[in-house]
């Protein structure tokens, strides 16, 4: 029965001059990229926001963003193919001629400025290892003594770059911030931090007071301080540049501008060992 009411159907908006619905592609030039050598091939990057552009001599990295440029991979030999993987920073090469493959890992940095953020460590570390942090974060109370030993395991190359990040959700993260920066002007930067954290649980304004008188600051000036609306702005900045780096929480930490995913220990070394191997 149903496969007779399904043709009847069909017959009628035949007879009515009824047409099955089509899909229809509506298209329109975007741009055209002016270069400055022949291209071999291309491929799209995973996040389509960037094209791989094979040359003879390296391969352009071009964002559709920018409309430029942003950077080259010069290349020893010769390829005729570009494709880049699905879900990975990867490339693979090809040459029509040859009988092997080419693999290409990439890894982005983000150019992270110093400003006036507090630095840990030697300022003319070979390494810098940028960290987005907020005071009520659990996270961040467990990550810390992990950079600390990271520190101490590269004295001379290694240097903590704090950058603050306090999440709407924290309610005393913010104030907690702009003391750490106060204490920053007596030299106590990393002693009060080390406090805050410590205690995480227990911020307020009467154990702020607390702790900053225990690591040894003077109070006076450093209610005085607190009230300088330079370190809301420093935090400000802050918030800003982690939206650009793409930090959605944190601990989010960067080691010379690349993102660490493992936050490890083990892992962490492995990532400043590569870089102090480029130098």
């Amino acid at each position: 029965m149903k496969k007779n009411v399904l043709l009847l159907c069909g017959l009628t908006a035949m007879l009515l001059g009824f047409s099955p619905a089509q899909a229809k592609t509506e298209w329109e030039f975007d741009r055209e990229i002016e270069l400055d050598i022949k291209p071999i091939d291309s491929a799209f990057s995973a996040d389509g926001n960037a094209i791989y552009i094979l040359t003879k001599k390296n391969i352009m990295i071009y964002s559709l963003q920018e409309n430029s440029i942003l950077d080259v991979i010069p290349l020893d030999k010769k390829f005729t193919g570009i494709s880049a993987a699905p879900r990975s920073n990867m490339l693979m090469l090809t040459s029509s001629s040859g009988k092997t493959i080419t693999l290409i890992k990439l890894s982005e940095s983000t150019d992270l400025p110093l400003d006036s953020s507090p630095v840990i460590g030697p300022a003319d570390a070979r390494v810098t290892l940028t960290v987005f942090m907020d005071f009520q974060c659990p996270y961040c109370n467990r990550e810390f003594p992990v950079l600390e030993q990271l520190l101490n395991k590269y004295p001379q190359d290694l240097r903590l770059v704090i950058k603050h990040f306090p999440l709407n959700s924290h309610k005393f993260a913010n104030t907690a911030a702009i003391g750490a920066l106060a204490a920053e002007r007596q030299g106590k930067y990393l002693e009060l931090t080390r406090e805050m954290l410590k205690n995480f649980r227990s911020l307020n304004e009467e154990t702020l007071i607390k702790y900053a008188g225990d690591v040894g600051l003077d109070l006076e000036k450093f209610q005085q301080d607190r009230a300088d609306s330079a370190f809301q702005q420093q935090i400000q900045r802050d918030r800003q540049l982690a939206r650009r780096a793409g930090v959605r929480g944190v601990p989010s930490l960067f080691i010379n501008g690349r993102p660490v995913q493992n936050r490890s220990l083990q892992g962490m070394a492995a990532m400043i060992d590569e870089e102090l191997k480029k130098k």
